[in-house]
């Protein structure tokens, strides 16, 4: 059975990141949200490979409070599917959450649901979750 752990990846927000009112614009989160997924990856010891792409297909995502020019951290865990063995899931679902600490204090600023297909790149079509994770496992370093 194949397992995968959820993880934490701390990043730093930016200047250029800032709106104009010095709050990360709602687009960025978007991005540290991709950084929280390939940190994921990353973790999980998966290299990333042509054969067969992850592609998001659908986001959901809350914004809960503001985020300044600070230190944050992307949880990020993998909900769906439960059973990686499984041949016949065609769709990935990650929970992530972009926290900040504020007076010693760790609190959710986003929260977003997002949903990931998988693509054979030769055949441009829905390649299984399973032969993701068995290729992207046994890809060289």
């Amino acid at each position: 059975m194949i397992a995968l752990r959820d993880t934490r990846t701390p990043l730093v927000a930016r200047p250029g990141d800032l709106d104009s009112l010095g709050h990360v614009n709602n687009a960025v989160v978007l991005e540290y949200l991709e950084a929280g997924r390939w940190g994921w990856m990353d973790e999980n010891r998966l290299t990333r490979i042509d054969a067969i792409v992850p592609v998001v297909s659908r986001i959901e995502i809350d914004y809960r409070r503001e985020l300044r020019c600070e230190p944050i951290v992307v949880e990020t865990a993998l909900v769906e599917p439960e059973e990686l063995d499984d041949d016949l899931a065609y769709r990935a679902v990650f929970h992530q959450l972009v926290r900040v600490v504020r007076d010693g204090e760790s609190l959710v600023a986003a929260e977003a649901r997002v949903q990931v297909a998988f693509l054979d790149a030769r055949s441009r079509s829905l390649a299984p979750v399973h032969e993701f994770i068995v290729a992207a496992q046994g890809a060289p370093t």
